[in-house]
């Protein structure tokens, strides 16, 4: 259990360090096209030009809003402050509590394991649909513009290698992911936090399950712990809330 939870440990700092990434990155992308647009209104060339050639970012934001929710929401399972029903648990004695936390972290993670084979099979399925922008007629017949030699791709004027994302494509090509597109690549961050919460719901109701088999006293000592820490972290809050209060 102790290297489960050193394992748990190092994936939350991973997944906050990650988070922390794509929030710089969004507000950096969001403020330098408000600066550019804003500068358009002045007809400079280079602001027109430039506008034009960041049309990715509003789909770079909308996913990065997608990966901060599923990293947010397996970050919350991992700090036990995920939404859940908790009135029950709150008054019931000890015993019961533990009870029904294990019951519900083994049942909850079984759930969101079929949530993460259903997100699977639809972002597989995006995964394997190549739109017309990133395919063209090789020797052999279709072939995707990343896979394209350079006599194939300079045969048709205006069109370029995205090389950030055949290099990401590479890699997972590598792992036996296919990837036509960057969009449908953004979407693994899915079934991966899904499949991280499954894994986090059901260990907490396993552990729930191992204070359960230690008897009584194992059941007392974990909900004193419990409500001590949940009473130093009540008058940490209050005391920054006076704290505020006096400035």
């Amino acid at each position: 259990m102790e290297l489960l939870k050193k394992l748990d440990n190092g994936m939350a700092r991973l997944e906050g360090r990650v988070t922390v990434l794509v929030l710089l990155l969004m507000v950096l992308t969001a403020g330098f096209q408000a600066f550019v647009r804003n500068l358009t209104r002045f007809d400079i060339a280079w602001a027109n030009e430039m506008l034009t050639d960041m049309e990715w970012a509003d789909s770079l934001l909308r996913k990065g809003t997608m990966w901060l929710a599923f990293l947010g929401a397996s970050l919350a399972t991992y700090a036990r402050k995920h939404i859940g029903i908790d009135v029950l648990t709150r008054i019931a004695p000890a015993q019961a509590k533990y009870t029904m936390r294990a019951l519900s972290g083994a049942l909850s993670g079984v759930i969101v394991l079929g949530l993460t084979y259903c997100f699977c099979a639809a972002v597989y399925l995006n995964l394997t649909e190549r739109p017309l922008e990133y395919e063209l007629l090789g020797a052999d017949g279709p072939i995707h513009v990343c896979d394209a030699t350079a006599a194939e791709l300079g045969a048709i004027e205006g069109l370029d290698r995205p090389t950030m994302f055949c290099a990401a494509r590479s890699v997972l090509g590598a792992l036996t992911i296919p990837a036509e597109t960057p969009g449908a690549a953004f979407q693994l961050i899915v079934p991966l936090m899904s499949f991280v919460i499954a894994l986090r719901l059901i260990a907490q109701g396993i552990g729930a399950g191992m204070i359960l088999a230690g008897g009584p006293a194992a059941v007392a000592r974990a909900d004193a712990a419990e409500r001590a820490a949940e009473k130093a972290t009540n008058e940490a809050v209050g005391s920054m809330n006076g704290n505020g209060g006096a400035a």
